[in-house]
């Protein structure tokens, strides 16, 4: 049975990677197609908080045909994951997004180009979800449910354990578990469109997002892990390679 999570971020190897900071090197590709490089980091930040980013970047060939440049900051609270700012410039075919959603915790109300709404606590994002996860249980058959902003829209998110998997991935190879999160749109990673989003997770201590996959009525766009590094080099990808 599905259940709402407000438990504080667990313990061990997973808080003290993300205490350190850490960045995670991906290549990008689409329906098997190699599409350029993102980069993803988490670091504490004074205030008890994380920093989160994501940036991708479509290679020089790929630009021609579906040109991305995409970046992606959430700011959390260290406590318990729970958003306090997320913010998303896209840049994709042509078509540009620069939104802020800002959080006020004591209020407990989002705003958004100058419209408020109220939200629960904790509320996460597209992106602190994906790193919140990897504090949780993901044994197969584990359901886990939390709300999410985003695009100024609330949503129910269930995240189910689907099974576990063998992948090879320039970083190496790992024993996974597959996860799925379904809800009405999967917007802000990549895409802001609706979806069907994968993750690979490592089945071991430190929850490693292996691999992340949109699946698209035109395609896939998939997020291949190619290295981790400890503390954060900086949030552009393809840099110091």
């Amino acid at each position: 049975m599905a259940m709402l999570l407000v438990a504080s971020i667990a313990s061990g190897q997973v808080k003290q990677i993300f205490d350190a900071g850490e960045t995670l090197d991906f290549n990008l590709s689409w329906t098997r197609v190699s599409g350029g490089s993102a980069r993803m980091t988490i670091s504490p930040i004074p205030n008890d908080r994380y920093r989160l980013t994501s940036i991708a970047r479509s290679g020089a060939f790929f630009s021609r045909i579906f040109k991305v440049r995409d970046e992606i900051e959430s700011i959390v609270d260290r406590n318990d994951f729970s958003t306090l700012q997320y913010h998303k410039v896209l840049e994709e075919r042509g078509r540009k997004k620069d939104e802020l959603t800002v959080i006020d915790e004591s209020r407990r109300v989002a705003t958004r180009k100058g419209k408020s709404m109220p939200v629960s606590k904790p509320i996460y994002d597209p992106l602190s979800l994906i790193y919140y996860i990897r504090t949780l249980d993901l044994s197969p058959g584990q359901t886990h449910e939390f709300p999410v902003i985003t695009d100024g829209k609330l949503y129910t998110v269930q995240v189910v354990v689907l099974r576990r998997e063998s992948l090879v991935t320039p970083a190496g190879s790992f024993q996974t578990v597959v996860i799925e999160p379904k809800m009405e749109s999967t917007a802000g990673i990549y895409r802001d469109e609706q979806n069907r989003l994968l993750i690979w997770y490592s089945d071991d201590d430190r929850k490693l997002p292996v691999r992340i996959r949109s699946d698209l009525k035109i395609g896939s766009i998939t997020a291949t892990l190619r290295a981790v590094s400890a503390g954060v080099r900086g949030t552009e990808p393809g840099i110091d390679q």
